[in-house]
C-alpha cells in the first residue's frame, strides 16, 4: 500500500518496508519525513537544507533491519537526554558505500571513509558528521548481539578498517543481505538472522588481537559481569562478595573493571538501567519513584534522582512524565527502533 513517504510492503509477503526518494516529494515534505526517520534517533543539523534529500531503502530481516541511505552533508548527535527519553536499545553496524563520516565528541579523534565499519550503541551518546554519503547500516537488538561480544558496552564509535580481512568478509555479507533479502519471504529472511549475528560478532570480537594472559582476563570479566547481570538487584551484591566468590583480589577485580569506571560504577549503570525501564512501564505505574529507587539498590530517593540524572540528563519523574504521557494517549511505547522505523511510510 502506498504511504505518504513512499511504499509499505507487508512484511509477510517481503522483506521489504518501505523504498523512500525524497526526490520525488516537495522540500517541506522531504525534511518533515527526514525528521520522522533519521529525527527518531538523532538531534541532526543538515548543512545546506535547501538541497536536501535522501533516497531510502529498509528491510526486514527477522528482528534485525537493514537500511540503505543516500544522503546530504550533516551532523547527528544522540544525547544522554534523548537516550532517557526513547529508550532505545540496539547497535547499528554500518558500512559507508561512498563519503565520509567523522567522530564529533571532542573524546576522540576517528574517522571512516568508503569500506570501513563503524558500530554505534544507541545506549551510549554519540555524534559525528557525515559528509554527501551513501551507507548500508544493520540495526540490532542488544539482547541479540550483546551475548556474543566479549566487550559488550565498549563498541560505542568504534571503527575499524576496510583493510582488515574480517571487515571485508562482514561487508561482503551485508550487501549480499541487501541485495537478496527482496526476494525472499519473511520465514526465509529469518533464517539469516543468526548466522549474521554471530558473523557481527566474530568480526568485532576477532580484531583485537589478545595474548593468552589478556584472553584469560576477558575470561573473568565475562564472567563476573555476567553474575553481577544475573543477581544485579541482591541487596548483598558487592565488589568485596564477587571477589570472594570468583577467589580474586580486589586488586585485581578492580583492574578487571577498569574500563567500566570500577565493579561499583558497572553495577549502578546496570540497575539504573533497569530502573529506567521500570519507569517507563505501565505495569510498574502504582509503584512511587522512591520505591523504584529502593528495588534497585537505592536506600535514599535524592540518591536515586542524582544518579539518574547525571546518567540520563533528566530526572526520574521526568522520565516517567513522558512515559505517562503515551500510556494516557492510548500509545503503543515501544523501546524497539524496529517498530518506529516499520511506521515510517505509514
Amino acid at each position: 500500500m502506498k504511504g505518504k513517504s513512499g511504499t509499505l510492503c507487508q512484511p509477510d509477503r517481503s522483506a521489504l518496508l518501505f523504498d523512500t526518494d525524497t526526490r520525488k516529494l516537495p522540500l517541506k515534505k522531504a525534511l518533515e519525513f527526514w525528521e520522522e526517520s533519521a529525527g527518531s534517533l538523532y538531534d541532526f543539523y543538515i548543512a545546506t537544507p535547501e538541497s536536501f534529500y535522501t533516497h531510502g531503502r529498509t528491510l526486514c530481516c527477522g528482528k534485525i533491519l537493514l537500511n540503505y541511505c543516500v544522503s546530504v552533508e550533516q551532523k547527528l548527535s544522540r544525547s544522554s537526554y534523548r537516550i532517557g527519553m526513547d529508550g532505545f536499545d540496539h547497535y547499528e553496524v554500518q558500512f559507508f558505500l561512498d563519503g565520509m563520516w567523522r567522530r564529533g565528541d571532542g573524546k576522540l579523534e576517528a574517522q571512516a571513509g568508503s569500506g570501513d565499519l563503524i558500530v554505534h550503541d544507541t545506549a551510549q551518546a554519540h555524534a559525528g558528521s557525515a559528509s554527501d554519503f551513501t551507507n548500508v547500516t544493520l540495526f540490532v537488538p542488544r539482547f541479540l548481539l550483546a551475548p556474543l561480544l566479549d566487550r559488550p558496552d565498549e563498541q560505542n564509535m568504534r571503527v575499524i578498517g576496510s583493510d582488515n580481512p574480517m571487515v571485508g568478509l562482514l561487508r561482503s555479507h551485508v550487501i549480499g543481505l541487501f541485495r537478496t533479502l527482496p526476494s525472499l519471504d519473511a520465514a526465509q529472511a529469518a533464517l539469516m538472522v543468526s548466522p549474521t549475528v554471530e558473523l557481527i560478532a566474530a568480526t568485532l570480537n576477532g580484531t583485537e588481537r589478545q595474548d593468552n594472559s589478556r584472553g584469560v582476563a576477558a575470561a573473568q570479566f565475562n564472567s563476573i559481569r555476567g553474575y553481577i547481570d544475573e543477581h544485579v538487584l541482591d541487596q548483598g551484591l558487592s565488589v568485596e562478595q564477587l571477589a570472594v566468590k570468583f577467589g580474586i583480589s580486589l586488586r585485581k577485580l578492580t583492574y578487571l573493571f577498569s574500563r567500566e569506571g570500577g565493579v561499583a560504577s558497572y553495577i549502578q549503570k546496570r540497575r539504573l538501567h533497569l530502573a529506567r525501564q521500570c519507569l517507563r512501564d505501565q505495569r510498574h505505574a502504582h509503584k512511587s519513584i522512591a520505591d523504584i529507587g529502593l528495588e534497585h539498590g537505592f536506600l535514599y530517593a535524592p540518591n536515586f534522582t542524582r544518579a539518574f540524572q547525571q546518567t540520563y540528563g533528566m530526572t526520574p519523574r521526568e522520565t516517567r512524565a513522558m512515559a505517562r504521557r503515551t500510556w494516557l494517549a492510548g500509545e503503543r511505547e515501544s523501546p524497539s527502533w524496529f517498530y518506529r522505523a516499520s511506521r515510517w511510510g505509514l
